[in-house]
């Protein structure tokens, strides 16, 4: 009896080194396929036959593929054939399979009869007894996440690549969400996001075709196709409605081609476009990169603050209030006097009282949850004026008697910056001639206005009780309005 293949399906293989043999290959798919091949047999004798045959396997990634002295793994197999009969090939691991006919047995003669290693030449006759089949490794990639200066973000603090890490966060600063400015704004903001890129192994065939499946931040999941990706790296271009949306978004590759048609499908097919709100076991969305975009907090004068007017000054004894922004919880840094000085803030107004004068700046707030997502400021920066205040005869209560017919002075001491505005009044005394313990009836009321000076004096040959009731200097007054 004699086995041999049949040249049907097969294609002669001339492109070995100098030294190796060259093969009749049946044709290559890819890792993963369906439908792997067979070989055709050729028999001749009384059937049913038994044939002894050999697999010699080389791993995709062996350098000296097709070299007998370097194959990876030999298996022995027995067969029973039929008239007309297929040898079905491997199936699964990618790389070079060589098929080796061996021994041969028939109804007739039932002894198995040896078979010689039969190469062939360029045509194929009965003497072919090894063939060839290829499985090619279907392409590998990842997705990887970059500062815009090419630092990776998904790698430890150690430098090793993190395959299963955390949420990757990224601080926008205030208004530099897509839909918080213009067009020209945007493109200058693009620049500074975090940059994105599909990395294939270098064993893959150029040009590579892949589908990225993006869970924004809200609504559905989406699948974006990239065609024609010539190289091994290639940046992703989201688009603009996800790329800057404030909130948590996920990215994950989908599938992979490469030039031969091989793909790896790195994503259940029934999984795919089904978006965030379909996972009813609230499990966390498996593989990719996800990424969440923080808004730094912002501060801004509150409306009730003398902050909040540019105006008006801020005096001593003021409340000084901002308005926070963000995320629950802030850490706030300020410098008051000269003295840097740091705390926490729960609630979104953050009041601080003016209680030394002084210069008042806030500097700097950050998220507590995201310590690194930080706001600096260089225009809350504020002044605190003393309050002005006058003395009355030096400060001393000054009982004088006045002859009929004199004059008296009465000495204000103003202290503050000018110009001054003042109002002094003159109180009737109570019925014994001393200061009325309630302040008795106003007698007259006089209000100077843009005083310059430093001291006043009041000449006056009227009997009372005089005080101050209102001061005001260039920044501040008392009371207060």
């Amino acid at each position: 009896p004699r086995a041999w293949f049949t040249a049907s399906g097969l294609k002669y293989n001339d492109t070995y080194p100098p030294g190796q043999k060259h093969a009749w290959q049946l044709g290559s798919v890819c890792e993963g396929s369906a439908s792997p091949g067979a070989f055709e047999l050729g028999l001749s004798g009384s059937g049913p036959w038994r044939l002894e045959y050999r697999v010699d396997y080389w791993a995709w990634n062996n350098a000296n593929s097709g070299n007998p002295g370097s194959v990876d793994r030999s298996t022995s197999h027995t067969s029973v054939a039929m008239q007309h009969s297929t040898l079905k090939t491997e199936c699964c691991e990618p790389g070079l399979y060589r098929y080796t006919l061996t021994a041969v047995s028939d109804e007739r003669y039932q002894q198995l009869q040896r078979l010689d290693p039969g190469y062939s030449a360029s045509v194929a006759d009965e003497s072919l007894t090894v063939v060839e089949h290829r499985i090619m490794h279907s392409p590998q990639a990842e997705l990887r996440a970059y500062m815009p200066d090419g630092r990776p973000m998904d790698v430890s603090a150690r430098g090793t690549f993190l395959r299963k890490q955390p949420a990757i966060k990224h601080c926008l600063a205030p208004g530099q969400s897509r839909s918080d400015g213009d067009a020209q704004t945007w493109a200058s903001i693009r620049d500074k996001l975090p940059v994105f890129r599909i990395e294939f192994e270098k064993d893959g065939s150029a040009p590579f075709h892949a589908w990225i499946e993006v869970f924004p931040a809200s609504g559905p999941s989406e699948v974006i196709e990239i065609p024609d990706i010539k190289g091994y790296s290639q940046a992703v271009s989201l688009p603009d409605r996800i790329a800057s949306q404030i909130g948590r978004y996920h990215m994950r590759l989908v599938k992979i081609r490469d030039s031969r048609g091989c793909e790896r499908q790195l994503v259940d097919p029934s999984e795919v476009g089904l978006g965030r709100s379909s996972d009813k076991s609230g499990k966390a969305i498996a593989g990719g990169i996800e990424i969440e975009y923080i808004e730094a907090p912002s501060a801004r004068p509150s409306s009730s603050s003398p902050a909040a007017n540019p105006s008006r000054n801020v005096c001593l004894g003021d409340i000084l209030a901002f308005d926070l922004q963000g995320l629950n919880s802030w850490n706030v840094e300020y410098i008051y006097n000269g003295a840097r000085r740091s705390t926490s803030a729960n609630k979104r107004l953050f009041r601080r009282i003016a209680d030394e004068p002084g210069n008042f700046t806030l500097t700097r707030i950050c998220h507590r949850s995201a310590n690194d997502c930080c706001s600096d400021f260089e225009d809350l920066s504020y002044t605190v004026r003393e309050i002005p205040r006058v003395r009355v005869s030096g400060g001393k209560n000054v009982y004088q008697d006045i002859i009929e017919g004199d004059m008296v002075d009465i000495r204000l001491d103003l202290v503050g910056t000018p110009p001054f505005t003042f109002t002094w009044q003159r109180r009737s005394l109570a019925a014994d001639g001393a200061a009325s313990a309630n302040g008795g009836k106003v007698l007259e009321s006089h209000t100077v206005k843009n005083f310059d000076g430093f001291s006043y004096t009041i000449s006056t040959s009227s009997e009372g009780t005089f005080e101050v009731t209102f001061i005001q200097d260039r920044f501040c007054q008392y009371p207060k309005a």
